[in-house]
């Protein structure tokens, strides 16, 4: 049983982006966007930080005399 404080929350969420199928559609996009987003961020930040060292802009100096 939903009860108080978690059934506001989710009758609220309900009546704002999921009540009218044109809100939820945008709600729907708007968090798949924003969710790719910061996940593309975070993995590259990650990987950046795992292969410091070995990419090609950190050694480039050694191979291209410019």
């Amino acid at each position: 049983m939903v009860g108080g404080f978690t059934k506001s929350i989710s009758s609220f969420a309900y009546r704002t982006f999921f009540k009218k199928e044109s809100t939820y559609f945008t709600t729907v996009v708007a968090s798949g966007v924003a969710f790719s987003i910061a996940f593309n961020t975070m993995f590259d930040k990650y990987w950046d930080k795992k292969t410091a060292g070995t990419k090609w802009v950190d050694i480039k100096d050694r191979y291209v005399k410019e």
